[in-house]
């Protein structure tokens, strides 16, 4: 790039227009987005008491192109900016996108963020080096109000580094959600490292590590029952073997609500390992021990139609395992329900139940009706905002129904066979019957 001379006056906060930067070799492109942060930055501090969030960059994704400008020309906004920021606690999340925030910048901005009641900071593709990332640690360290931290594009690969991250994180009294994207946690020491500090999170997501991640090193995480409800592993190469691991690792874990693994490379094979942790019909011990809280999926679960399309097996679990309204106990009795009778279309098939003692069929009838029962109520409370009175009239008698499928297909007589006292003893009882 050319350099030209631009009056010192014009330097001092001044909006510098995208034709000057285009004259000393900067994309059409860059140079609206540079011209546009400018606008932006002044905006917010000429703004009001009444915006809550800061959005500045155009580089929204760790893919795009970062945008280095000048400190000559580019950090006056930034004092202003601070100078505009400091104290001001309605302002409670900053997002910045794909511009470089070298250590200069970073000495003024982060102690103007620390006098807000910052709620979350978004960082993506802004070039924090050791130094940067650094400086963010002392930010954490100091800060009280943060509770979303998202880091994407800035390669995290030195263990000291690491460490001092996750020493901010684990010491920060309000963090609950952690964003790692594109941060070189393939680097198995770095991981390690980092998931230290993060048992007390709520969130946890590290995604796109082109490298790909050591399933060994998230799987002895999860094992090890820590308090966090949510881990997003999109986009990092887990493959069908690694799901062994985590299916494992899910056997250990009470704690855990969300296991994302979508655009991985798991195909069905891997979906099947996932679904036997949450279902291991071996035994009765391995549905006791089988994992009753997590749902680990490879699709988006937050659409309907897509879930509508997954196996009813699947369904079933997705829907027991997300309630939350239910006991363990509860869950394990309706999986064992499952066991005794799979699912075929929603009609239960008990007939390779035909030898089972009789003292065992009410438990058995029981189990059933509770849990034809739990079913319709869930699609009540489902589209109760429609069609509530037919939609409930309709559920009543698909439970009906099972209950009538389920004992027509049973061969009831078998039951009874044992039971069938010898000629000997009826004899001798109705003989006694008689004298009375």
């Amino acid at each position: 790039m050319s350099s030209q001379p631009l009056r010192r006056s014009r330097r001092l906060a001044s909006i510098i227009s995208a034709s000057y930067w285009i004259s000393i070799g900067y994309s059409e492109n860059d140079a609206q987005a540079i011209e546009k942060l400018q606008n932006d930055m002044k905006k917010y501090c000429d703004g009001g008491g009444d915006q809550t969030d800061i959005k500045l960059g155009g580089g929204y994704y760790i893919d795009d192109s970062m945008i280095n400008i000048p400190n000559r020309y580019i950090l006056p906004h930034w004092n202003k900016l601070a100078k505009a920021l400091i104290g001001r606690t309605s302002m409670e999340n900053v997002d910045l996108y794909g511009i470089s925030i070298p250590i200069s910048v970073l000495d003024i901005i982060l102690p103007a963020f620390q006098s807000m009641n910052l709620n979350r900071l978004y960082l993506c593709n802004v070039g924090l080096d050791s130094d940067g990332l650094l400086r963010l640690s002392s930010f954490l360290e100091d800060n009280t109000s943060l509770k979303v931290l998202y880091l994407g594009g800035d390669t995290i690969d030195d263990i000291s580094i690491a460490s001092s991250l996750s020493y901010a994180i684990k010491s920060h009294p309000s963090l609950n959600t952690l964003v790692f994207s594109a941060c070189g946690c393939s680097n198995n020491t770095v991981l390690e490292k980092i998931l230290e500090g993060c048992a007390k999170l709520r969130i946890l997501s590290i995604s796109f590590e082109t490298l790909g991640l050591d399933a060994t090193v998230i799987a002895d995480f999860i094992r090890s029952n820590h308090s966090i409800q949510g881990i997003i592993l999109d986009h990092d190469k887990i493959s069908d073997d690694d799901t062994l691991l985590f299916a494992s690792a899910l056997k250990m874990n009470t704690q855990l609500r969300q296991l994302d693994l979508s655009d991985n490379k798991i195909t069905e094979e891997g979906e099947n390992v996932l679904l036997n942790a949450l279902f291991d019909q071996t035994s009765m011990d391995s549905i006791v021990e089988s994992n009753h809280t997590c749902v680990p999926y490879t699709f988006d679960v937050s659409k309907p139609s897509i879930v509508a399309q997954r196996p009813p097996l699947e369904q079933e679990l997705l829907t027991i395992n997300t309630n939350n309204f239910i006991s363990i106990k509860q869950k394990i009795r309706r999986k064992v329900v499952l066991a005794l009778c799979g699912v075929d279309g929603g009609l239960f098939d008990l007939s390779h139940l035909n030898d089972l003692p009789l003292k065992l069929m009410p438990r058995v009838l029981e189990l059933i009706q509770e849990f034809t029962a739990s079913r319709g109520k869930q699609l009540i409370r489902i589209h109760t905002a429609t069609r509530t009175d037919l939609i409930g009239k309709q559920t009543e008698k698909d439970a009906l129904s099972r209950l009538f499928h389920t004992l027509r297909g049973w061969e009831l007589p078998l039951l009874f066979e044992n039971l069938k006292p010898k000629k000997g003893l009826a004899a001798g009882k109705r003989k006694r019957k008689t004298r009375r």
